[in-house]
């Protein structure tokens, strides 16, 4: 009587079909291929942009930065201290790069001049 209770059908006892049974797993084994794969791709995607925006890009932005911070002090006026070897502190000025050349030009300019006056003089 308890083997009738565990096996109630006789029908119950025989194998699955084979072919069922091999068409479940293979489709199966392609959906989660498929599933590993198209991960795959998408994470290393995503890796892709992050790596391009984090590493690649944040260097190309902080020299932006800097060359605007820079060609902005190179168009004002300002103050600044530097130190010399001796710890003695020396105030310096800047001023636009453009007007720092005229000044050099209108100097050389001067001195060109000075310079033909005195040979003029020298040879009288």
């Amino acid at each position: 009587m308890t083997d009738n209770n565990v096996f109630p059908h006789p029908d119950m006892l025989d194998d699955p079909e084979a072919g069922s049974t091999w068409f479940l797993s293979l489709a199966t084994v392609v959906v989660f291929t498929a599933c590993v794969l198209a991960l795959s791709a998408m994470y290393f995607d995503f890796e892709e942009g992050e790596v391009e925006d984090k590493i690649v890009n944040e260097p190309v932005i902080a020299l932006q930065k800097m060359r605007l911070e820079q060609q902005e002090i190179l168009t004002e006026y300002g103050a600044y201290q530097i130190e010399d070897p001796d710890g003695k502190v020396i105030n310096r000025i800047r001023i636009p790069i453009k007007e720092a050349m005229q000044l050099e030009l209108a100097g050389a300019k001067a001195r060109a001049q000075a310079g033909d006056t005195e040979e003029a003089i020298a040879s009288r």
